[in-house]
C-alpha cells in the first residue's frame, strides 16, 4: 500500500480507529479540530479542504460546497477521506487495488453492512473515476466507514450518514430515471431506518437503451472490485407469449447476455421478425450455455473490455423484434435482486438485497 507504510496492519489499524475512536461531532471545523487534537493528528489548511496527518498517511476534510447545502443541517464538512493507494494504470488495475483492500477489510472488519455502486456522474463525491464507483459500507449509527473507488485508488472514508445517505436518495427521487448505480444491504441490525427511493421505470427505449448501456459499462468492473458476480434474468410481456424468460445476464470477472430457449423459436421470416445471427447473437454450441437453457449469446468480453453499447442495443432491438412495447414490459427475475457475498474461510455468505437503479427493471409483484 503505497499511502499506508504498514500495509495491512495499518489499513485495518485505520478502519478501526475511525470506526471506533473517532468521534467527529457535528461535523463542524471547531469539532474536527478538537477531534484532531485528540487523536493526535496535524491540521493543515488546504484549498481542497484541511489535511490532516496522522502517523500512516494523509486524510482530507471535504467541506460542504454549494451542491451540498440542501443536503446538510449543521455540518461543515461531508468526510474524511485517506487515499490508501495509489494507483497507476487502467481499470483493471484500480479493480485490482480495490479488491485487495476490500479483502483486507473484509478479514478485519466482517462483511460491510452496505455495498454498491454510485452514479459515476452524479456522485456523492468530487473524486470519482470514470470507470465504476463501488463502495462497502459499515453504518454507524451517525457516521459510516466507506471504502470507495476514487479517481486516483481506493479510499477510506469517514461520513456522516445524513448527508451521504440523503445525497444518494434525493438524486434517484429527482433524477428522472437518469441517475443509475446500485445498493444492496444485508439484514443487519445496523441498517435499521435505512430508506431508499423507487426504481423509475422507462416508457421509451431509446431513453432505457442508453442508461442499461451506461450500466453495463460500469457494472461488469464494479463487482468485480467488490469480488462479486450477478447472474440474472429479464422476462419479457411478448404478445401472445405472456411473459417468457428472454434475456439471461452474466456480470462481473466476464459479461455476456443469454437468449432463452422460450423465446428462440419466435424470430425469422415466418415471425415477421429478424433471426437472431441478424441482431448479433450467436448460436449457442457449449455445454454451460445448453444447460442453462441459453439458445443464443452475445459476444463475451473481460469486464476492463465490455462494450456496454454494443451488449444494450442487442437488448433493446432484440426485445423490439419480440413486439415488448416498451422498457416498462421487462421484469427480473425471481431473485435477481439479491446476491450473496464471497464464502468466507468457514464458508459462511452474507446476502444482501439489491436496488438496481441503472437496470432500472424490478420483480414482478
Amino acid at each position: 500500500m503505497a499511502n499506508t507504510r504498514g500495509g495491512t496492519e495499518d489499513v485495518v489499524g485505520l478502519a478501526r480507529q475511525l470506526r471506533t475512536s473517532v468521534e467527529p461531532g457535528a461535523w463542524t471545523g471547531t469539532d474536527l479540530r478538537a477531534t484532531a487534537a485528540d487523536q493526535g493528528w496535524e491540521w493543515t489548511d488546504h484549498e481542497r479542504g484541511p489535511r490532516l496527518r496522522t502517523p500512516a498517511c494523509e486524510g482530507r476534510l471535504r467541506p460542504v460546497d454549494e451542491f451540498l447545502q440542501i443536503h446538510v443541517t449543521a455540518e461543515e464538512y461531508v468526510g474524511l477521506h485517506f487515499l490508501l493507494e495509489e494507483v497507476r494504470g487502467g481499470v483493471r488495475e484500480h479493480v485490482e487495488a480495490f479488491k485487495r483492500v476490500a479483502w483486507i477489510l473484509r478479514a478485519g472488519l466482517g462483511e460491510p453492512h452496505v455495498l454498491g455502486a454510485d452514479d459515476a456522474y452524479a456522485s456523492f463525491h468530487d473524486d470519482t473515476p470514470g470507470w465504476g464507483a463501488p463502495f462497502m459500507r459499515w453504518r454507524g449509527r451517525e457516521n459510516s466507514l466507506e471504502l470507495r473507488a476514487g479517481a486516483h485508488g481506493p479510499v477510506l472514508s469517514l461520513l456522516p450518514n445524513g448527508p451521504s445517505e440523503g445525497w444518494f436518495r434525493y438524486h434517484r427521487e429527482h433524477g428522472s430515471g437518469t441517475v443509475g448505480g446500485f445498493i444492496g444491504t444485508s439484514p443487519a441490525r445496523a441498517n435499521v431506518g435505512m430508506s431508499f427511493a423507487g426504481i423509475t421505470r422507462h416508457s421509451d427505449w431509446k431513453e432505457y437503451g442508453r442508461m442499461l448501456a451506461r450500466s453495463l459499462n460500469t457494472m461488469p468492473a464494479e463487482l468485480a472490485a467488490l469480488g462479486l458476480s450477478r447472474s440474472f434474468g429479464f422476462h419479457g410481456a411478448v404478445p401472445g407469449n405472456g411473459g417468457p424468460w428472454v434475456f439471461q445476464f452474466e456480470l462481473g470477472e466476464h459479461v455476456q447476455i443469454g437468449l432463452d430457449d422460450a423465446v428462440a423459436g419466435l424470430f425469422g421470416p415466418e415471425r415477421s421478425a429478424p433471426a437472431p445471427e441478424e441482431l448479433g447473437w450467436a448460436e449457442a454450441t457449449e455445454e454451460r450455455h445448453r444447460s442453462q437453457e441459453i439458445a443464443y449469446h452475445s459476444p463475451r468480453y473481460t469486464y476492463d473490455e465490455v462494450n456496454g453499447t454494443r451488449l444494450a442495443m442487442m437488448v433493446l432491438e432484440t426485445a423490439e423484434a419480440l413486439g415488448i412495447a416498451s422498457p416498462g414490459g421487462l421484469s427480473l427475475t425471481d431473485w435477481a435482486d439479491h446476491v450473496k457475498s464471497p464464502s468466507d474461510e468457514d464458508g459462511g455468505t452474507v446476502e444482501y438485497h439489491v436496488v438496481d437503479y441503472g437496470l432500472a427493471v424490478t420483480t414482478n409483484p
